[in-house]
């Protein structure tokens, strides 16, 4: 049996149960007969390849031929081309473990934004569009006010720190 053929074969042992037998055994007649035109771009494609390989193999025969022959001189090269393809295939599973670690934490993050939508829209929807408004306005004002209170508070420090500075003789932009 031809190896090229096993992957039509198993497809149509796959469709036995899909496929009435008249089908099947149409789709065996012309695609596994030798006379098919799928047989016969198959043996065009062969015997292409064929041809190809046979004349690359003179070109790189005496190139494989020296390679081996330096590397069997100097081992040091191949151990430094193995820890070199060890150091890129420990890279390439970091690059797959970001690449996975981004794709969960960005869909968390979406989840997350789109929860807050529904929760928004189901809070909209149960209070009411003014009762809404005045319960964000509220809110808003409670939040902006401890925002102010933070940044005073950070100010208050930060001019305390500044005095202490200058106090000690320190000016904070007169160093070199």
């Amino acid at each position: 049996m031809d190896p090229f053929n096993l992957p039509i074969e198993w497809a149509l042992q796959l469709l036995t149960g899909v496929l009435p037998d008249p089908y099947l055994s149409l789709a065996r007649q012309h695609l596994l007969s030798p006379d098919s035109s799928l047989q016969s771009l198959k043996r065009h494609i062969m015997s292409t390849i064929e041809a190809f390989i046979s004349t690359l193999i003179p070109i790189l025969q005496p190139l494989v031929e020296r390679l081996t022959a330096y590397i069997y001189a100097s081992p040091d090269v191949v151990i430094l081309a193995g820890v070199l393809l060890l150091l890129v295939m420990v890279l390439q599973v970091l690059s797959w473990m970001r690449r996975v670690l981004m794709f969960f934490t960005r869909l968390a993050f979406t989840l997350v934004f789109w929860a807050g939508m529904a929760a928004v829209a189901s809070w909209v929807y149960r209070r009411g569009v003014e009762q809404s408004v005045r319960d964000a306005t509220f809110w808003l004002s409670r939040a902006s006010g401890y925002g102010l209170g933070i940044w005073n508070f950070f100010m208050t420090e930060w001019q305390r720190y500044e005095a202490q500075d200058k106090a000690r003789g320190h000016a904070k932009y007169d160093r070199p």
